[in-house]
């Protein structure tokens, strides 16, 4: 599988990056005009292949949208607003986004033409007294007020046992919409994992096809012996040693798409009649599943201590988008969990993705959201 790198979409660390460096270049006051693009963000005419864009820039989508919608290219949420919607990581299969919606900020018009998995660790807060009144017009707005592509048709997953976070939903395409407008303490802030192939149970019949890497040889890889010292742990709240986190112990079976200091988005691969290494999962988990491998009770775990409260104790799980007969996403949360084995008794590989949170911003962010992520404020500014 291979990532794809689209011009237009930008990098967000860049374009965070800059909007630091220009407050302290220009300071308060400063003339803001010119600053960011606005090319990008225009709304045109467009078929999804982009044939008859009339911003000849728009890549086309990576692949066909999801149901029957109707909505042009331009109208993609990472081309219409980039700034608020920030690819991550894109390939062939998925797309990760960062939605980050400010108090205050006016999001353009724009559209989600896949099925998605949002994530959450956190709400907007409540009110701020002190709040900017919203624009008067095209505050969350509909482009089309009688689509039937304006209802997501979401199913929810709790989070894990005696957590509060993090939880997630599945969400069938989105019309496009202006907004919402935040007024709250808090930005707007989650995760937008968009599938942009709904595999579903064809994935048992076309994997090969569809992920030639999962056919090809495994790279041997060392089990780890506690005998011969492993080091210091991970951390208090997760008390095994370093050298047991997934991305180390098990990189045949998990690969680590992307990485900041808040999370990472991991995909995970258990190939036929495989039995990984000892690994542990360090982190609260928001798990995304696009396909289905068969029966899930030919999918045994063996944990290094059976009797550990971190072991994947209640978690939740959603159902898929009640549109469409779809089947996919679904979405499930767990918290951390200690070094295990996971055995795939199938004949298919196990496959499915990982959003892990290495901090919850939880109902903290309405204090801190200017400290954890100090470019919002100055969104704003740039548009």
């Amino acid at each position: 599988m291979k990532a794809s790198k689209v011009s237009l979409r930008g990098s967000a660390r860049s374009m965070r990056g800059a909007a630091i460096l220009f407050v302290a270049l220009f300071a308060v006051g400063a003339v803001w005009m010119g600053v960011h693009a606005q090319a990008v963000s225009k709304v045109v005419s467009s078929d999804s292949s982009g044939g008859s864009s009339a911003e000849k820039n728009i890549p086309p989508r990576p692949a066909p949208a999801c149901c029957g919608y109707p909505f042009p290219r331009s109208t993609d949420a990472e081309i219409a607003d980039p700034d608020v919607h920030i690819v991550h990581y894109e390939d062939s299969h998925v797309m990760f986004l960062e939605v980050a919606n400010p108090p205050g900020l006016h999001v353009r018009m724009h559209g989600h033409p896949y099925t998605s998995i949002f994530t959450h660790d956190s709400t907007t807060g409540p009110k701020d007294p002190n709040a900017a009144p919203p624009p008067a017009a095209g505050v969350n707005a509909l482009l089309d007020p009688s689509s039937g592509y304006n209802n997501m048709a979401g199913s929810n997953a709790a989070a894990p046992a005696g957590m509060k976070w993090p939880t997630c939903n599945s969400s069938a395409p989105q019309a496009p919409h202006q907004g919402p407008y935040d007024s709250d303490l808090a930005p707007n802030h989650f995760y937008r994992i968009e599938v942009l192939h709904q595999e579903g149970a064809d994935f048992q019949t076309h994997w090969k096809e569809w992920y030639p890497e999962m056919a090809e040889p495994e790279k041997p890889v060392k089990e780890l012996n506690p005998a011969q010292g492993m080091g210091p742990n991970f951390s208090e709240q997760w008390p095994y040693p370093i050298a047991y986190d997934s991305i180390t112990a098990a990189p045949n079976n998990y690969k680590l798409l992307f990485e900041d200091g808040k999370m990472r988005f991991i995909e995970v691969t258990i190939r036929p009649g495989e039995t990984t290494p000892m690994h542990g999962n360090p982190y609260p988990t928001v798990y995304v599943y696009s396909s289905i491998s068969g029966d899930p009770s030919k999918v045994t775990e063996t944990y290094l201590d059976p009797n550990s409260p971190l072991n994947g104790q209640g978690g939740g799980h959603s159902g898929p988008p009640k549109l469409y007969n779809l089947t996919v996403p679904m979405c499930g949360t767990t918290a951390a969990q200690g070094p295990h084995r996971i055995h795939n008794g199938l004949s298919v590989p196990v496959h499915y993705y990982r959003v892990e949170y290495k901090r919850i911003d939880g109902d903290g962010l309405a204090a801190n959201w200017r400290k954890w992520y100090p470019w919002m404020q100055y969104m704003q500014f740039m548009r």
